[in-house]
């Protein structure tokens, strides 16, 4: 269903959040093997887990298509809050920096949460190339009278980003996914749509578009399922 869905909406680059895979992931290496390009970092198993996908839920991925390259990026911080993927994606002359993140909703949201974005946004903050801050980060983006919101927001802006979506990212509603660009590129269209996955809790996609690539996060926990390719 996920390359159905990209085909159908002409998607190139690919950046699923809260994915079910293990390190060599039979559906990614499906993948690499039609063309695809990936980086991804899976959850790491805890030792008294079963070695079964049914529980290895919290990974991130960035997948392109043949022609666009998608690379890692070592930032050189290793955030405990949340899971963490850097990747540069070049097309033609087109080159960006995309920082995936997936925040679990089930962890309550602590100070360590935004240390740990600060030092991230330090980072990235001194690459020249256009920066996407995009995943799930489990903020409610829609309150703003929330605490964290506020907080998160505020974080963001002395980075210079600026939080590009305002609709609902969630079946049951709710703003949980973050697409920020930084204040001085222009802003881009962004839509959201139901992707129609059999997971309920998460069927929402968010689309975004810049120059010649589409971007979008999924907030499918079964997306590296093989049964979803």
């Amino acid at each position: 269903m996920i390359c159905e869905l990209r085909r159908d909406r002409h998607i190139d680059v690919m950046c699923l959040a809260e994915t079910w895979h293990d390190t060599d992931s039979v559906a990614f290496r499906h993948l690499r093997s039609a063309g695809y390009e990936v980086v991804d970092r899976p959850r790491p198993r805890q030792p008294s887990e079963l070695p079964t996908m049914s529980t290895n839920r919290g990974g991130v991925a960035v997948v392109s298509v043949s022609g666009v390259r998608v690379s890692s990026i070592a930032l050189g911080v290793d955030p405990t809050s949340f899971k963490l993927l850097c990747a540069r994606v070049v097309s033609g002359s087109f080159s960006a920096i995309v920082v995936l993140i997936y925040r679990p909703g089930s962890e309550a949201i602590t100070t360590t949460f935004f240390v740990d974005l600060a030092e991230t946004l330090d980072r990235v903050v001194a690459y020249n190339d256009s920066v996407y801050i995009v995943g799930d980060l489990n903020v409610r983006l829609d309150r703003d009278d929330d605490i964290n919101t506020k907080q998160l927001l505020e974080l963001l802006d002395v980075y210079g980003f600026t939080v590009q979506v305002n609709h609902p990212t969630h079946a049951r509603g709710g703003l949980l996914d973050v697409f920020a660009t930084h204040r001085d590129d222009a802003p881009l269209p962004v839509s959201v749509y139901d992707a129609e996955l059999s997971d309920p809790l998460a069927t929402v996609v968010s689309t975004y578009f810049k120059t010649s690539s589409t971007c979008y996060v999924c907030r499918s926990s079964t997306v590296a399922s093989a049964q979803h390719w």
